[in-house]
């Protein structure tokens, strides 16, 4: 049953309204606001029915005390007084009440406003709990979907590095029982080096493709990038990201125009926006243009006072919706080869959302090009792990 807090200094208001109640709710009762406070300080009721002319302490003040108490601002509040003037009520809701209920009550008026607003606060908290289930289930989909996507890509290389080591053990094992026997030519250790070499060199490079991927996934937080908050410019970090891609955009015959305006500067993670930025433009060299030559356009626009927006636009080749959708998912590629498997977007949408505070947003038409839209505040958050 709903529990109901009765706040009256009249005691015959408190049996009369506990009367009318108790059948439908559990009623308690307080006969001044510090009374009222105190049993909301042991327990949380379900709605509150405060009168608003008590002395010692109004029903206003009792009110402006709850609602400035996290634990309970969310109680609804029903004023129950003889002030029920158009103004008296405007005042009440500026206070933070839901309702107003003027003396002498009526009964069914009581009930009916009682019940009306243990419904609402019932349907609120449903609600709540079901984002919050809902959220939960994506939450563990979605790092569900990630392990599977990393588990995936690692079998590969650690397969391949076992297959290989078990070659070499098998061979070593022949080696060994040829030079026990005597037996052994010259053609005959020449193949065992031979093999020996090809299965070293298979464990080695497959190896390093695993510590690659797990490196990947290691710098979608600002933590591995040595990374501290820090005071910069800009204009000045996107000049040096430039600048340090410079022998990839002289291969591929593409030239990156910067449009900033006046130059800002941020209180963020500088390592994690430039290896965002980083990202953004060589994906935007490697997959925009199959051909060589193009333009990427970085553009920063102020977006009132505590925020910016950075763009970076090609107008390639862009991607149809179904991929479009795809872009954010761990190795996802629009490409076949060596480098299909980076991480890419991924790691660029966890160091915006975790490490930046920011949002990202992709936009493509095919035949017409892609804008990568970042929105960041000029002042970041502590740094967010991502889970």
């Amino acid at each position: 049953m709903p529990l109901i807090l009765v706040v009256d200094d009249q005691p015959s208001n408190i049996h009369a309204l506990y009367q009318l109640l108790v059948d439908d709710c559990e009623v308690s009762m307080a006969t001044s606001g510090a009374e009222a406070l105190a049993f909301c300080a042991q327990q949380l009721p379900d709605l509150i029915l405060l009168d608003l002319l008590m002395p010692e302490m109004s029903g206003y003040e009792v009110c402006d005390r709850l609602k400035a108490d996290p634990r309970t601002r969310a109680i609804p509040v029903i004023f129950v007084t003889v002030q029920g003037g158009a103004a008296d009520e405007a005042e009440g809701f500026a206070h933070g009440a839901v309702d107003y209920i003027s003396k002498p009550f009526v009964d069914v008026v009581v009930k009916a406003r009682v019940h009306t607003q243990l419904a609402l606060k019932l349907a609120s908290e449903s609600f709540a709990r079901s984002q919050i289930e809902l959220f939960q289930r994506d939450k563990l989909a979605s790092v569900g979907r990630t392990i599977a996507d990393i588990a995936q890509e690692l079998s590969s290389p650690l397969g391949n590095a076992l297959i290989s080591a078990c070659t070499l053990q098998d061979d070593l094992a022949q080696l060994r029982s040829s030079s026990v026997g005597g037996v052994m030519k010259r053609a005959d250790l020449d193949k065992h080096l031979r093999v020996s070499e090809e299965s070293v060199c298979l464990v080695l490079s497959n190896l390093q493709r695993t510590l690659s991927i797990v490196d990947s996934f290691l710098q979608s937080t600002a933590d591995n990038f040595g990374d501290q908050r820090c005071s910069f410019s800009l204009t000045e970090l996107v000049h040096e990201v430039v600048t340090s891609l410079t022998d990839v955009l002289e291969a591929h015959q593409v030239r990156c125009e910067l449009a900033a305006g006046d130059d800002v500067h941020l209180l963020s993670f500088r390592g994690a926006l430039a290896k965002v930025l980083t990202t953004l433009v060589q994906n935007a060299v490697k997959h925009a243009y199959r051909e060589a030559g193009g333009e990427v356009h970085i553009r920063v626009r102020p977006l009132g006072a505590d925020q910016l927006t950075i763009t970076v636009q090609d107008h390639g080749v862009g991607m149809p919706p179904a991929t479009l959708g795809r872009v954010f998912d761990p190795f996802f590629s629009t490409r076949f080869g060596p480098n299909r498997r980076e991480p890419g977007l991924y790691i660029v949408r966890n160091l915006v959302t975790f490490a930046l505070g920011g949002q990202i947003q992709v936009e493509s038409t095919p035949g017409v090009g892609t804008t990568v839209r970042l929105t960041l505040p000029m002042i970041s958050p502590e740094a967010r792990r991502a889970s």
